[in-house]
């Protein structure tokens, strides 16, 4: 496998992914690839969008970015993610953040598929997520038990 350009690590709200998120720190920084958090978080209420809909405002749906930095991270109520995007910045990565609608398999690959050469981290608890056929997947063992 070459050195993938975009490293998209599977993180939520809270420390339960810091291993995931250490190494996908790491690997962007090894690999001088971007880094993007990608908060399973997010998609979990099916009843509510984590970014602007067409509903919000007019345009705003438009207005929304491929990936966040930490100000639009703060603004979407996703500070958790934000301060994640800081630290791995603060770190020397390239770090953005990314919000999903749907917490499946099939949203995270449609993502991966539109990064340039995508490997995706998951934390072993959610090894349904590497199964990603066509895109590079690693599980990164030891999930924090906080």
């Amino acid at each position: 496998m070459e050195a993938p350009r975009t490293i998209i690590a599977v993180t939520g709200e809270d420390d339960r992914y810091t291993e995931t998120r250490d190494r996908a720190v790491q690997r962007a920084l090894d690999d001088h690839a971007t880094l993007i958090l990608y908060d399973l978080d997010a998609g979990r209420d099916p009843l509510e969008s984590p970014l602007p809909t067409e509903w919000s405002a007019e345009g705003t749906d438009d207005e929304v970015a491929d990936r966040l930095g930490p100000d639009e991270l703060d603004a979407a109520g996703r500070g958790a993610i934000a301060d994640q995007v800081r630290a791995a910045r603060e770190a020397g990565a390239d770090a953005w953040g990314w919000l999903p609608e749907h917490d499946d398999r099939a949203t995270l690959l449609e993502y991966a598929e539109a990064q340039p050469d995508p490997l995706i981290l998951v934390p072993d608890d959610e090894t349904e997520l590497a199964e990603a056929g066509e895109i590079d997947a690693e599980v990164v063992d030891g999930r924090n038990q906080n």
